[in-house]
């Protein structure tokens, strides 16, 4: 069993449960968290994906997605500049360009 050494006693972790004070709040329903809160001002974002798998995106007829009430911009891969296939560091996303990953240029890739 592993034991760890602190200033005062020596506490035991493995083996034991693991203390829990919102537990009871997370299983029954009461906890809340930040897609719970809906504030003054607050944008909603949508995500439309093709419905074909691997299909050759052609165009993208974004009138209809303008049109609607409370729509405060529509944004499409041609809203980014183009990117190297190199990832470009950006912290802890070093390893991960999201434009190139979820932003197809000309195929859907799901």
């Amino acid at each position: 069993m592993a034991e760890t050494m602190t200033n005062g006693p020596s506490q035991t972790y493995v083996g034991t449960r693991t203390i829990r004070p919102d537990g009871v709040d997370k299983v029954t329903g009461r906890a809340r968290f930040g897609a719970d809160f809906n504030l003054p001002g607050q944008l909603i974002g949508r995500v439309l994906r093709s419905p074909h798998p691997h299909a050759r995106i052609v165009s993208i007829d974004t009138s209809k997605a303008e049109a609607l009430p409370g729509v405060k911009a529509v944004v499409t891969r041609d809203d980014f500049a183009d990117q190297s296939s190199e990832f470009i560091p950006a912290g802890e996303m070093d390893d991960f360009n999201w434009v190139v990953s979820h932003m197809s240029m000309d195929s859907a890739p799901y």
